[in-house]
């Protein structure tokens, strides 16, 4: 059963095509690959997926308990029907906490209004107690019980990427998509960050979505991965399937993808 479903998605800037007429679908509950070298359009796919751009022209449909027409809102909307992403610079606000960055992921997801908080009447501190207690369940899942009072900024490049991934999680989504989540990360952190996505699939049943230039963690992860260049889709199937493409070989400049 699909849960995002790409057709013929087409967009450009300044008449140079930035994608062009893109299809592929996503299985419910599976981790699916979008590589392709730089500049093929992998971004600006996520960016039309999660409505920060307005494609030219295709269909995005995202399956969850209903069928969603993404076209039809705005990124706030496509966050509450449980799509959210990640970016590939980190966006923490690093003076804050690590338990407060991560309680950003809810500001669309809790109930009450700013009358209910301000004269902290019952129903808002039952909903304050609520959403603290879902952010501090999201950091001892990520591994991070002790550091929820400590600083953002004092955290090391590898810590602060996954905060950023827990700033998702407690949105409860469906599916999250992973913009480049291994970059700036050593070896050793991408392989717990790889063991961590199929945690999230598994664990929290939730689908993933990743575009990531570390081939060896595609491969690693990915059930199948679809791969575009200069905005086409080039070629789609198994890791194996993806590393024996002589085309895709082709568009890696002529190198093996391992």
């Amino acid at each position: 059963m699909d849960i995002l479903t790409i057709k013929n998605l087409s967009i450009s800037f300044g008449g140079l095509k930035a994608v062009d007429n893109l299809s592929f679908n996503v299985e419910k509950n599976t981790i699916y690959g979008l590589i392709g070298p730089n500049g093929a359009g992998k971004t600006t796919v996520f960016n039309c997926i999660s409505r920060f751009y307005n494609p030219d022209s295709g269909e995005l449909k995202f399956f969850n308990n209903k069928e969603y027409n993404l076209l039809n809102y705005k990124t706030h909307q496509v966050i509450d029907k449980g799509l959210v992403r990640t970016f590939q610079n980190v966006e923490l606000v690093k003076t804050m906490t690590v338990l407060e960055n991560i309680l950003i992921g809810l500001q669309t997801n809790t109930k009450g209004n700013i009358f209910s908080y301000g004269f902290r009447l019952p129903g808002a501190i039952k909903e304050e107690k609520r959403i603290r207690k879902k952010a501090l369940n999201v950091i001892r899942f990520l591994g991070l019980k002790g550091k929820e009072h400590e600083l953002a900024a004092s955290q090391p490049y590898g810590i602060q990427k996954l905060i950023e991934l827990g700033r998702t999680l407690v949105s409860d989504p469906s599916l999250i998509i992973l913009d480049e989540p291994a970059a700036g990360m050593n070896s050793t952190e991408t392989k717990e960050l790889a063991k961590l996505i199929i945690r999230i699939r598994d664990e929290l049943n939730i689908t993933i979505l990743l575009v990531e230039h570390d081939m060896s963690l595609v491969m690693d992860i990915c059930e199948k991965i679809c791969v575009i260049n200069f905005g086409k889709k080039i070629a789609e199937g198994s890791p194996i399937e993806i590393q024996q493409n002589e085309e895709v070989q082709k568009a890696y400049l002529g190198g093996e993808i391992v």
